[in-house]
């Protein structure tokens, strides 16, 4: 058997606010956990928001995935790990109700739709399996019989991980579809609307998934950074932080503010975010350009090397960090 593939998610999706507001109401978003389900209809952009929701919960998922493989190893042969095993894949049941809550919720988007029932079924396949892992991991009954159930348990892991590669990638080229053509709808309607506050946060954000991009396109990591091309990097930086600037110049008009319906502790949190998303891509750019590799013990641990300065797994945490805050306020 070839070896599957350690999954990772570099970013998570943002939530976009429902088009059309006005007046002075921040950007909330609508009820997520009150929407869809069975012949339901809501609006297309709620809808949108349902697989957002199911996308970030995804991440997380893959996260333990990881953390599971960093463990017991990716390879067919099961690794005897030296401590306990993490196997509590927490949200396989939520991804299920939630998949279950959007697909059948109209307006139709048949081809996310679609993609979205090939990836519940794998889900449906994997949810007895995760819990009977979670149920011998935590239980300890590995003590008696030698991990020999604990070949088994991996080996079906693996396999369905194949299918699961197959339709999240699916669903995520579904998705990419829609967040382009969401962002162009929310954006016109942002500038129609004179809701220039709004409208730069999402900016912020777009320039933000830019230099996401350029990390991947150029497969970045901790372990070969210093062969990164600084010039792709300087060039986003330069524009990150004049989106930043008029983030910051439109939230000093006072009657903007009000315009928007934002009070000065509203945008705080945003706000500090973004400063320290530019702070880890200016230090990225540093790295690079004086060509300063990054430590072994650093490389080894996951949490040190999203913590290491000028480390691209440190800007994805950072912008990571920021999505959070944003989505945090259109909830």
């Amino acid at each position: 058997m070839k070896k599957t593939k350690v999954l990772v998610t570099l970013l998570m999706l943002l939530l976009v606010i429902s088009c059309g507001k006005k007046g002075n109401g921040k950007d909330k978003g609508p009820d997520l956990k009150n929407i869809g389900g069975t012949n339901k209809k809501v609006n297309e952009v709620e809808k949108y928001n349902l697989y957002i929701e199911i996308y970030n919960k995804l991440h997380s998922f893959e996260k333990t995935t990881n953390s599971y493989f960093k463990e017991v190893g990716a390879e067919a042969q099961f690794k005897k790990p030296d401590g306990s095993v993490n196997a509590d894949f927490y949200d396989v049941k939520n991804i299920i109700t939630e998949l279950e809550k959007a697909i059948p919720t109209k307006p139709k988007m048949a081809e996310l739709d679609k993609a979205s029932e090939n990836l519940l079924a794998v889900f449906k396949e994997l949810k007895p399996l995760a819990d009977d892992m979670n149920s011998y991991y935590s239980g300890k009954d590995y003590t008696s019989d030698n991990y020999k159930k604990a070949q088994e348990f991996h080996t079906k892991f693996l396999e369905i991980l194949k299918k699961y590669d197959v339709a999240v990638l699916a669903f995520r080229t579904e998705i990419d579809k829609k967040i382009v053509e969401q962002r162009e709808k929310e954006a016109k309607q942002l500038q129609k609307e004179g809701r220039t506050i709004a409208y730069n946060r999402m900016m912020i954000l777009s320039v933000g998934e830019e230099v996401l991009n350029e990390i991947s396109r150029q497969k970045l990591t901790g372990a070969n950074v210093v062969s990164g091309d600084a010039g792709k990097f300087k060039g986003l930086q330069e524009k990150l932080i004049n989106v930043v600037a008029e983030f910051n110049k439109s939230v000093k008009d006072e009657k903007q503010m009000k315009k928007e319906g934002y009070k000065d502790y509203d945008l705080t949190g945003f706000t500090n975010k973004a400063d320290s998303f530019k702070a880890s891509l200016a230090n990225l750019v540093e790295r690079i350009e004086i060509k300063k590799p990054i430590s072994e013990f650093a490389l080894r641990n996951q949490f040190f090397l999203e913590n290491e300065k000028g480390s691209p797994e440190n800007v994805i945490k950072s912008f990571n960090e920021l999505v959070k805050e944003y989505n945090s306020m259109n909830k």
